[in-house]
């Protein structure tokens, strides 16, 4: 069994590795990467220095692909809650779920898992004996899964640093104990293993039974190879659709602002050094000509020839930007209309739900039929175990479908019509909670109840009188 130092070093090079591997990808998803050659272009065109304080009028265009893909993912695995077949289950998953505000904190997890690669949702108790749930990024933590049936997690460190001393301080948990952590003076070897020395000083333990209430979210989760981010994939795509974008700016600009040439003139040199042109007044070498189209040139030399550059293109490059979004879409899965709004007029039901279907079904399997929901399913039960609820767990996901309430309330009625009680087609056509849907059922039943009482009330009026 490794020691407890021998646990924080291996777990503090995971989160050194997993920083390094998030950087490039968390850069191009804020839209903060700019290719060095295509900034080093624009300084050298659209750069000016007045006093020092104005150093650029233009930077090089970033379009915000990367985030396109992963907002368009994350907006629609929504987690409504969770389900469970004991009602006191189920109450307290929904009170636990909006007093952590879980139901604003779980995009935050997947976004997370999504461009870098995986983040990780821990469990705690409160003083009054609550379960606290809160969102921890791969940024301050790491864990080790077990290598063998149930591969759950065994290991869990969170780092961070004080804000009163400066110093940072750290948590560990194993199964069964959690370890506070304290940053010390100097790095000193492991009494209990050789080969491992740190600067983390190990406080008093605290017993905590059971396993480490920890779960990983990662959306291509694999027991033998560490996660991927959402971004790894395309990240040259990516910067290829930016260099389309600046190409444009150029092209646009050199194609748009006439560019005439002249050989043959004689260029009036530096009496003291035959290399150089000679300068005017303003610093400009004298050319002896004005490139104006209302200007008249003249030059003793009869070989001397004037013209204009052919103005460039676009084509070719809007051709090629659209070719670098269908590269994307197709990687992604990404609806259409997320990366060209043109495609979107005058389009039918039928057409958009053809455009989205790939997205939908690749949301689902990260969604409610794939990683995520097991993590979530863990995780809710952690909470519900914690406060001593017993109950069998499932979360419980939004459609993932565009939401037009007009074909969620057909569907709805023509499954109450074919037999499925009212209940049961308001959770799964309307995604509605369980509770929220006896509630309505309920509320409609004493209506109907109302108005029947009324009636026969108006019929048996006089009758009574």
């Amino acid at each position: 069994m490794p020691s407890i130092l021998a646990w924080v070093q291996m777990l503090e090079a995971k989160i050194e590795d997993q920083k390094q591997y998030a950087k490039p990808f968390e850069q191009r998803y804020d839209n903060k990467y700019v290719l060095p050659f295509v900034a080093q272009e624009y300084r050298e065109v659209y750069g000016v220095q007045a006093d020092q304080v104005l150093v650029s009028v233009m930077e090089a265009p970033r379009n915000g692909s990367a985030s396109i893909g992963i907002d368009a993912l994350v907006e629609r695995l929504t987690v409504l809650g969770g389900t469970s077949d004991d009602k006191a289950t189920e109450r307290a998953l929904k009170e636990a779920w909006e007093d952590n505000d879980l139901d604003v904190m779980h995009h935050e997890a997947h976004r997370e898992a999504m461009i870098r690669r995986q983040s990780f949702g821990a469990v705690s108790r409160s003083t009054d004996g609550r379960a606290i749930g809160t969102i921890e990024s791969s940024e301050q933590a790491a864990v080790h899964r077990m290598q063998a049936p149930p591969y759950d997690v065994d290991a869990y460190l969170k780092v961070w640093v004080d804000e009163w001393t400066g110093k940072r301080r750290g948590l560990l948990q194993l199964p069964d104990w959690d370890y506070p952590l304290f940053e010390g003076v100097s790095v000193d070897p492991d009494p209990k293993a050789h080969a491992a020395a740190s600067r983390w000083v190990a406080g008093e333990p605290t017993y905590r039974q059971g396993e480490v209430p920890v779960v990983e979210f990662a959306h291509k989760s694999r027991l033998l190879g560490t996660p991927k981010s959402e971004l790894d994939g395309i990240t040259s795509l990516v910067d290829l659709s930016d260099l389309i974008d600046a190409l444009m700016v150029f092209a646009g600009h050199f194609g748009a602002v006439p560019i005439r040439w002249a050989t043959g003139l004689d260029i009036p040199r530096d009496p003291n050094n035959n290399q150089l042109p000679l300068l005017g007044p303003d610093g400009k070498p004298m050319l002896g000509f004005k490139a104006r189209a209302d200007h008249f040139w003249f030059n003793s030399n009869k070989d001397a020839k004037f013209g204009q550059m052919v103005p460039a293109s676009l084509d070719t490059y809007v051709t090629w930007a659209k070719w670098v979004r269908s590269e994307l879409r197709s990687l992604t899965k990404v609806a259409a209309m997320y990366y060209a709004f043109e495609i979107t007029s005058h389009m039918t039901a039928e057409l958009l739900k053809v455009d989205e279907a790939p997205m939908v079904r690749r949301i689902n399997h990260i969604g409610k039929l794939g990683s995520f929901n097991q993590s979530w399913r863990r995780y809710q039960t952690m909470m519900m175990r914690l406060e001593g609820h017993r109950g069998r767990v499932s979360p419980l996901w939004d459609d993932a479908n565009t939401r037009m309430e007009a074909a969620a309330v057909d569907a709805f009625q023509k499954a109450v019509a074919s037999g499925l009680g009212p209940i049961e087609a308001a959770v799964q056509f309307l995604g509605w909670t369980r509770e929220l849907a006896e509630k309505a059922v309920q509320e409609s039943q004493d209506r109907l109840a109302l108005n029947d009482d009324a009636s026969l009330a108006d019929i048996l009026g006089p009758i009574a009188a």
